[in-house]
């Protein structure tokens, strides 16, 4: 085999010697594996051996160091002396060695060799490029580097694949890597842990002093926490946590943290918890003391254990008095970051930006769970492209060592998960690395020439948020707040064009249709919102799409393996909702309820039950037959929940916002009860971010077979008001079920 100088142009100034591994698909090299006893040695050199000879076609021979005859050339796998998953590739002569930290670092060598030195990319578990170059010459250029983030987990469904996984170097809790891929780091519990280890259902009945008290009553409720200024308590925690780590000890972590839920705004409100939290200045006072003793009784248990809690919501704040203790790490969450805004120089983040810095001044190391996701609907345009690379580097720059980037996990035609999956990895692992040249590379390799012209539309979405200065948060039900009519018809442009340039690739404009499916959804929404403005405006409706119905039936099929629409919400008949939807919007033209018959067209909004978007179709509500309603439809809810299971987002600009409006709902409810309430409902302003009004229907005023009509006193319209319906949570056989027929606004003359 020839060595030769390659001339690897840097600047124009630098060259570089390489290193023929083949020619013309004939290899001189075998594969040394230092010790076959390390399973992540063997793995590593099998991946080596057969992307290498998907390359050449040559065959790399695995050997031992024993089996390697005199003077053969060798790529060596071997373990290194590093920092956490630190790699070292480093040339001697013929030989390269590929070696790292175990357990993950020689792996993770082998994949930056690929990666880096050979042109391999792996795009998805799936979809790679594999070059194909029977021979293949390498530079020689030694490389020695160690992650700043010990723990690297981006949250997308492919990143559940393991090998894949380890491809990206990923390594976060729900990464699943095998022990023959290094395994990956895990937490017990992994979040919101209070309930899981103390359950109310065990302890509450002898120990409710154990929980925490609101308004003097001591409870158990969903939502609520512990009283963490309770001993008895805290040791009962300290021996659940003692046995959980017995029984997993290589975790290496616990996580001893508050409850989840909608609507927390505060811990155990008793004498001794209210003082500590009055003293620290912050409700993140207890929870804090509570973990370091928590972490201390540990500690002389097990003392490299790491203790974990969170920062979130109402503990945010840092503590005025208490540090961490040395074994307990704080992970911040950013569920109120204005995504579209970086967080270090975002006018919105200023708040969020304060807390991690004074939580960075009295921690030894920080963890972070960031949100970069839309939670409310996955396949709806999130453009937070242009924080994600400089909202890691801050959170490194603050003494991060850990990073649960919460993506789209559940969809698998979201946002461009895929790109996003890919590109957020690549940052998580070299935070340094250039966003912009990253985007290039997965775009113009995964779309080819279509990558351009996405890249362009990114772009395009980006620049129109920030113009608006939406706070897109990582909960929005719609794009109006940001994207107008006239946005929507410039990135339908932008997007043609990428099509257009792949149109005679099938593989290709496959890839790039399913990307276009958040921007149908888009259209499809708009449907209703267009030709109410018409309606409202007297303006002739200039729909983005040419047939609203035959796109709604594309994505009907394109959707059908979704996956997940929302967070813990399957994508269901969601499609086929959104096609009702379009097709009511359509013909809605027709349909004057009975009592807006006599009244001006601008003067009142119907929202049949068909425009709903229904959360957990199957469990939280059904789109049933019904005669008695007024279109022959209706939305069922069981009241075995009380959640927002109806909920129609809507823009009113086009309304006459000068007058008040009036709410009618028509409802009935099934049971046996007349007593307490049966279903509530109201309007939420989702750009104040908080409500209008919340009402309640008593059961006695709508229990039967027949549908009542309930008014509401005026009320001064908002621009974006969100109408949702919810059942009262009561037992099946006090009443079973809640019925919604049809909404409408009537504006006073």
């Amino acid at each position: 085999m020839r060595k030769l100088m390659c001339a690897l142009m840097l600047g124009g100034l630098a060259t570089c010697q390489a290193v023929t591994l083949s020619e013309n698909g004939k290899t001189d090299y075998v594969i040394v594996v230092q010790d076959d006893a390390i399973a992540v040695l063997n793995t590593a050199a099998k991946e080596l051996a057969d992307h290498l000879k998907a390359v050449t076609g040559g065959e790399f021979q695995i050997v031992t160091p024993q089996q390697r005859l005199a003077g053969q050339k060798a790529l060596i796998i071997e373990p290194v002396e590093s920092k956490p998953d630190g790699i070292a590739i480093t040339f001697d002569g013929d030989d390269i060695h590929l070696g790292g930290q175990l357990p993950r670092g020689p792996l993770y060598a082998v994949y930056t060799f690929l990666e880096d030195y050979v042109g391999i990319r792996w795009w998805t578990p799936t979809e790679s490029y594999i070059p194909h170059k029977p021979t293949l010459d390498v530079p020689v250029r030694n490389h020695a580097y160690a992650p700043k983030l010990i723990c690297r987990e981006p949250f997308y469904k492919n990143t559940f694949d393991p090998v894949f996984a380890s491809r990206l170097k990923a390594n976060g809790h729900h990464n699943n890597n095998p022990a023959a891929y290094g395994g990956h780091m895990s937490i017990i519990g992994f979040v919101h842990t209070m309930f899981q280890f103390l359950p109310p259902a065990k302890y509450f009945k002898d120990h409710p002093e154990w929980y925490n008290m609101i308004n003097g009553e001591r409870t158990s409720a969903h939502y609520s926490q512990l009283c963490l200024t309770n001993e008895e308590m805290r040791k009962e925690f300290v021996k659940v946590c003692l046995q959980k780590i017995a029984e997993n000890p290589t975790a290496g972590m616990i996580s001893v943290s508050q409850n989840d839920g909608r609507g927390i705004d505060g811990g155990c409100q008793c004498p001794a918890c209210k003082a500590i939290e009055e003293e620290e200045g912050s409700p993140s006072g207890p929870i804090l003391r509570f973990v370091n003793a928590v972490a201390a009784d540990i500690a002389k248990v097990y003392p490299d254990f790491l203790i974990e809690t969170l920062a979130y919501r109402y503990t945010r704040k840092a503590p005025k008095i208490t540090k961490p203790a040395p074994n307990v790490i704080i992970r911040l969450c950013s569920i109120e970051m204005n995504a579209a805004q970086p967080l270090e120089s975002g006018p919105d983040n200023a708040s969020f930006k304060k807390d991690i810095e004074e939580w960075s001044a009295i921690s030894k190391q920080l963890y972070i769970w960031n949100y970069i996701t839309n939670f409310s609907n996955y396949m709806l345009p999130h453009p937070n492209y242009r924080g994600l690379a400089k909202d890691i580097r801050f959170f490194v720059n603050h003494k991060t060592i850990g990073m649960f980037e919460q993506g789209d996990a559940g969809c698998t035609v979201g946002d461009f998960v895929r790109p996003r999956a890919w590109i957020v990895s690549h940052l998580l692992w070299n935070p340094d690395a250039d966003e912009k040249q990253l985007a290039r590379e997965f775009f113009n390799g995964y779309y080819g020439a279509a990558g351009p012209y996405l890249l362009a539309y990114i772009n395009y979405l980006c620049d129109t948020v920030e113009a608006s200065g939406y706070n897109m948060t990582c909960y929005n039900m719609d794009v109006n707040g940001w994207m107008k009519p006239e946005n929507l018809r410039k990135a339908l442009e932008l997007y043609a064009k990428a099509e257009q340039a792949v149109a005679g690739d099938p593989i290709l404009a496959a890839r790039v249709r399913r990307e276009r499916l958040t921007l149908d959804q888009v259209c499809l929404m708009s449907v209703t919102d267009m030709l109410r403005r018409q309606r409202f405006t007297g303006q002739k409706a200039v729909l983005p799409i040419a047939d609203p119905i035959k796109l709604a039936d594309e994505f009907v099929e394109l959707t059908k393996d979704a996956g997940n629409l929302r967070e813990g919400v399957a994508f269901g008949h969601y499609g086929e909702t959104l096609r009702q939807g379009v097709v009511a919007a359509i013909a809605k033209s027709n349909y004057v309820p009975t009592r807006c018959k006599d009244l001006p067209i601008d003067r009142w909004e119907v929202f049949p039950v068909i425009g709903f978007n229904l959360g957990r179709i199957g469990t939280w509500a059904d789109m049933v037959d019904d005669a008695a309603a007024a279109q022959g439809r209706a939305v069922r809810m069981p009241t075995t929940h009380h959640e927002w299971a109806m909920q129609c987002p809507f823009t009113a600009d086009c309304y006459d916002r000068s007058k008040p409006w009036r709410l009618t709902i028509r409802v009935r409810c099934e049971g046996a009860s007349k007593e307490g309430s049966a279903v509530g409902y109201g309007l939420y302003d989702r750009g104040a971010r908080k409500d209008m009004f919340m009402k309640w229907v008593p059961a006695k005023d709508c229990n039967g077979t027949q549908y009542v009509e309930i008014t509401t006193e005026p009320f001064m319209m908002c621009e974006q008001p969100l109408l949702w319906f919810a059942p009262v949570n009561r037992t099946p056989e006090d009443i079973s079920h809640v019925y919604v027929d049809e909404a409408i606004l009537i504006r006073e003359p």
